[in-house]
């Protein structure tokens, strides 16, 4: 059957209070694309593909096998191919450490999913990652951007284009726990109490040999998303540090040609917890600005900050922090993109007593703009995910897990333009 005929889109509906960046004679406006079989699984991802649309990956499991699969759609949402990336029975399949794909300046495909690297050590997992020189047809062997050996983590993982066919990865990384650890299974967790968790970073080549590794930070946050971004010839990498104190805030460190900075905290929220809050940051830029964008407890209640910048030096500095107050009590699980000169924010909040996926638009002047909730998937709790968007300034789409009319976990998705 053909692909196009799977597919719908609803009437096109306004997203209220949002205001146009730049561009006031086209409010933005958002159309639910869904399957009439849509894809069953959960963990999506999307990445933007100049030229030609969009990439969402998600993962579904069949009788203990996990697959990664991707399916690119054009910019009107319309699907124009699908495939399967990897698949395999020692996957670690978690619902905030997820998989994801990139598309390099050369044109490949990168995508890495989580593998179990020792049945005894249920939190010890490895990165795999694979390329595509044919939009998805064909997939390499998959390599590991580390080789510590060490039966612990290497997961929440972020990638960026480094010109060319190199593709940059960062992750937190468990190693130093092998060596203060015994062999016991029960000794290794996602606290990684017996020792800190480290944030690496490895640059990989088309002939996916790695050319670059580095230690960023020895001592971070051991389950929060990471997030990085180019900004002209420099990338940065944001994460939930860790203080001996407990005090989790975010942190941000810049990488020019092959040699990180050192890390400095983006603002300090003061955040104490004795647990990972699995909350991460986001980071986009956009032309001449920058935007990091992260959730954090401020008196008891889950708050979003983030902070605008005209130059990554401004934004290593002490850029002002602003507040988004939306009208339902978010969660967090925030994500960020590119809209026309400013920024399109994503999160998840609890309006109503259940989970929906909110979206804000900042104007010119760095003042958020909130909607309509984009979906109120009919999950709750880790169920919900991690929303996530891609964008190339005018058009977006946003992808979120949800349940089907059949109670089947699927993968929804909004377009927004």
């Amino acid at each position: 059957m053909n692909d196009k005929k799977l597919w719908r889109s609803w009437a096109l509906l306004p997203i209220l209070s949002l205001v146009a960046i730049a561009h006031t004679e086209s409010n933005p406006t958002f159309s639910r694309v869904l399957l009439a079989d849509p894809p069953s699984g959960g963990q999506p991802s999307v990445a933007l593909e100049s030229n030609h649309g969009f990439v969402v990956t998600w993962q579904s499991t069949q009788q203990e096998v996990t697959s990664l699969n991707w399916l690119a759609l054009d910019f009107d949402g319309v699907p124009t191919g699908r495939g399967v990336i990897a698949k395999g029975s020692n996957w670690f399949v978690n619902w905030a450490d997820t998989p994801a794909l990139a598309v390099l300046d050369n044109g490949d495909w990168v995508a890495f999913w989580l593998q179990g690297n020792d049945p005894a050590m249920p939190e010890g997992y490895d990165i795999r990652m694979v390329r595509s020189t044919d939009r998805g047809d064909t997939w390499s062997s998959p390599i590991s951007p580390h080789r510590d050996g060490t039966k612990t983590q290497h997961g929440f993982v972020s990638m960026v284009a480094d010109g060319d066919d190199r593709i940059l990865m960062a992750w937190l990384d468990g190693r130093r726990a092998a060596a203060a650890t015994t062999d016991h299974a029960e000794s290794i967790s996602h606290d990684h109490e017996s020792a800190p968790m480290t944030l690496r970073s490895a640059v990989i080549d088309g002939a996916n040999q790695i050319v670059d590794e580095a230690e960023i930070d020895t001592r971070t946050c051991s389950c929060c998303q990471t997030d990085m971004a180019r900004w002209g010839r420099r990338t940065l990498v944001v994460y939930r540090d860790r203080t001996d104190d407990e005090i989790r805030d975010i942190s941000i460190a810049m990488r020019s040609h092959t040699e990180w900075d050192s890390s400095k905290t983006l603002h300090a929220d003061g955040w104490k917890i004795d647990g990972c809050p699995v909350n991460g940051p986001a980071i986009a830029v956009s032309g001449s600005k920058g935007l990091v964008f992260w959730p954090t407890l401020v008196n008891e209640q889950m708050t979003l900050r983030y902070v605008l910048a005209e130059s990554p030096a401004a934004l290593l500095g002490d850029p002002p922090m602003h507040e988004l107050r939306p009208p339902a009590a978010p969660s967090g699980r925030v994500d960020a993109a590119v809209w026309h000169d400013s920024f399109l924010l994503t999160w998840i909040s609890r309006a109503r007593d259940r989970p929906a996926i909110e979206l804000a638009v900042l104007n010119a002047d760095g003042g958020a703009e909130t909607s309509i909730p984009i979906a109120e998937p009919a999950l709750r709790g880790r169920a919900t995910g991690f929303p996530r968007v891609a964008s190339d300034g005018k058009r977006a789409l946003v992808v979120w897990p949800e349940l089907g009319g059949d109670g089947r976990p699927v993968i929804g998705a909004a377009l927004l333009r």
